[in-house]
């Protein structure tokens, strides 16, 4: 296995500052975070690429890589599987970022629409991105998520079910699970099976506030509800051999971390996981 990090957990440094923090702590790939809001160093850019300059920004984010040594494994987009025009976009940006991968994010269930009917519009919106795959030659990841049909390793297993897992597969994320999905580590591993391809990295845990009311905390590698030792030790039974990439939001969400620097974070959890692989 392999140790990247994701860059939307570098929102205080530009591409060529992430870049040359990621290869300077060890870790070998970069997973770069595409078109979300507001970027840290100056309140405005959508980020490390951004669909306002799309070429312009992957090819500046794939030489940041290339001069750093690092692989690029994913583009971190926000694309739904049911915005075609901007799959497609993405798409592209991966074949100039140097990326065989972007996140394409399944269904949200808000209760609207009937479970099995969403499932059906997923189902049948993967199989169309399973032919925009094949023609660009850039796999599309199903992330586990809260809030989506596909929290659970169960659920992304039925939404993708049939699609060839080198056009559309799976991006196992435990530290989501916490917070919904939770299943046996290891058993969520064998249910993805040959559509596992990619990991995220972090953990977290529920507590209480002084009023008593139950809510989500990121917390260490170390400190949550994930053992990262089982998760691990299961990919390594199942012969994962990809990246393992960096989602540590300690400190706070898409901002300058607080009461931790990125980089004493990023060198804590690749010590870490280091330890473990």
């Amino acid at each position: 296995m392999k140790l990247g990090v994701y860059s939307l957990v570098t929102p205080d440094y530009k591409v060529d500052e992430a870049a040359e923090l990621v290869a300077g702590i060890g870790y070998e790939g970069i997973e770069w975070t595409v078109d979300y809001p507001n970027a840290v160093w100056d309140g405005v850019s959508k980020w490390h690429i951004s669909s306002d300059d799309l070429e312009a920004s992957a090819a500046a984010a794939c030489a940041a890589a290339k001069r750093n040594r690092l692989v690029v494994p994913s583009l971190g987009t926000r694309c739904n599987c049911f915005d075609t025009e901007g799959i497609q976009h993405c798409m592209a940006a991966a074949k100039l970022a140097g990326a065989p991968a972007i996140r394409v994010m399944a269904p949200s269930y808000d209760g609207h629409m009937p479970f099995g009917d969403l499932l059906e519009k997923g189902k049948a919106a993967y199989e169309r991105i399973e032919q925009m795959a094949r023609d660009s030659g850039v796999l599309a990841l199903v992330e586990l998520h809260h809030g989506l049909i596909s929290a659970s390793a169960s659920g992304t297993r039925r939404l993708i079910e049939g699609r060839d897992p080198d056009r559309v597969a799976a991006m196992f994320d435990p530290g989501n699970m916490i917070q919904e999905g939770m299943e046996n580590w290891r058993m969520a591993i064998e249910i993805l099976g040959p559509y596992l391809r990619h990991v995220h990295v972090k953990n977290g845990r529920w507590v209480r506030d002084s009023s008593g009311k139950w809510g989500h905390e990121r917390v260490s590698l170390a400190d949550g509800f994930v053992n990262w030792k089982q998760v691990i030790d299961a990919l390594k039974s199942a012969g994962y051999e990809g990246f393992l990439d960096i989602e540590d939001f300690r400190g706070g969400y898409a901002c300058k971390p607080v009461g931790i620097t990125t980089r004493d974070k990023l060198q804590e959890d690749y010590d870490y996981l280091a330890a473990l692989i």
